[in-house]
C-alpha cells in the first residue's frame, strides 16, 4: 500500500488500510512540516485544526479505492496577510473534488474511446 500512496504523492504518509465489501479504504496524512499561505506566500507550521476528507482513486484488483486524508488548516504567521487560516493543498486533487486527478483523467480517456 505504501508504494501506491507514493505514486499518488511522495509527501503522503500511509497510516493503514481496510477492506470492506467491494472497497479498499486507505488512510493517509501529509508528511510536510510546513505549508505556504496561498495569499502572501509565508511558510507556517502553526496548525489551527484538522479534519478528514475522502475521495475516490483508481480501482485496485476490481475493488473501489477510497482515500481518507487527514487535512490540516494552518494559521498564517504574517499579521499583515488577509488570509488568517488556510487548508493545505495537494497536487493530486483539486479543491473540493471527490476524485483524484488521475481517476478524472482515466474517466475522460474512457469517455473519448466511446
Amino acid at each position: 500500500m505504501k508504494e501506491i500512496i507514493k505514486m499518488l504523492d511522495k509527501d503522503l504518509k500511509y497510516i493503514k488500510h481496510e477492506i470492506k465489501d467491494d472497497t479498499i479504504y486507505i488512510y493517509v496524512k501529509s508528511k510536510k512540516k510546513k505549508a505556504k499561505c496561498p495569499v502572501c506566500g509565508e511558510e507556517t507550521d502553526k496548525v489551527h485544526s484538522k479534519y478528514t476528507r475522502s475521495f475516490q482513486d483508481l480501482p485496485i484488483g476490481g475493488k473501489k479505492v477510497t482515500i481518507i486524508l487527514e487535512m490540516r488548516i494552518f494559521k498564517c504567521k504574517n499579521k499583515e496577510c488577509s488570509k488568517k487560516r488556510f487548508t493545505e493543498k495537494f497536487e493530486f486533487i483539486q479543491g473540493r473534488a471527490k476524485m483524484t486527478k488521475r481517476l478524472e483523467e482515466e474517466i475522460a480517456n474512457l469517455a473519448q474511446k466511446m
